[in-house]
């Protein structure tokens, strides 16, 4: 093979440069072509906007995630459990709506996608009964309904409402030590007081993506609390929930 000369023509040299222009272009254009081909034939399925009701039971509570002592109640809501709908608390103000949206329903909005549900009682106690739901949401909706919740919580110390027809007072009061669960979470304390009846629970809500879980834990004047109960099934409620939710938006 001979060597190229060394001097060349201008017009030459010029004719050069053009072709190799234009062959770059050419290659360039094809290339981004392939690129944009390529990319759309590897692009996966679209991530689902919120989890599914099956996603939604998987991230339940189990009996075997508690202390020995409790049991499941079968069909039964959390709607239910406190007695149904004349148990409800009513009529608070707007801005405290979301703290009796959670005791009355345990959602924090009706508009959900997925919902399960499962409610626990200690053997040997009418009095203790611990309760979750776990809702799937579009992540925007469950970010804003857990801004209002964190804000009723911080601002609604203390409101009234109607229950079973009386004057129903409720108080509320965010736990002292937050422990970070899903991608955000809180938990507090509430107290109904409606003529000679009080109820009191402990309460923790957690989001993750769209998905929502609130555990609650409602206990009587005498006897075991169920703190235990209660941190166990809030700390593998947001495990359970980490995992279903984490293929969604």
């Amino acid at each position: 093979m001979h060597a190229h000369p060394r001097r060349v023509a201008l017009a030459a040299l010029a004719a050069s440069s053009l072709l190799l222009l234009s062959a770059c272009n050419s290659d360039a254009s094809s290339g981004s072509g392939s690129e944009a081909k390529k990319g759309k034939a590897t692009a996966g399925p679209p991530v689902p906007a919120y989890i599914t009701a099956a996603q939604a039971e998987q991230a339940l509570v189990a009996v075997e995630d508690l202390p020995a002592g409790w049991k499941v109640e079968a069909n039964v809501s959390m709607d239910k459990s406190q007695g149904a709908e004349e148990d409800a608390v009513t009529g608070a103000k707007p801005e405290c709506a979301p703290i009796t949206s959670v005791l009355n329903s345990g959602r924090l909005e009706e508009d959900y996608k997925a919902n399960h549900e499962r409610i626990f009682t200690k053997q040997g106690s009418d009095q203790n009964l611990l309760a979750q739901d776990v809702s799937g949401y579009p992540r925007a909706q469950a970010e804003k309904a857990m801004a209002g919740l964190r804000n009723a919580v911080e601002k609604c110390a203390a409101f009234t409402g109607k229950q079973n027809g009386k004057k129903a007072t409720v108080t509320v009061k965010k736990t002292a030590e937050q422990q970070k669960h899903g991608d955000e979470s809180i938990t507090y304390t509430v107290r109904i007081v409606a003529g000679d009846t009080q109820m009191d629970f402990d309460m923790g809500t957690i989001r993750s993506h769209g998905a929502v879980t609130t555990v609650l834990n409602n206990y009587g004047a005498h006897g075991d609390r169920g703190k235990e109960a209660f941190s166990k099934a809030l700390a593998k409620a947001a495990e359970k929930l980490t995992a279903a939710a984490a293929h969604t938006a």
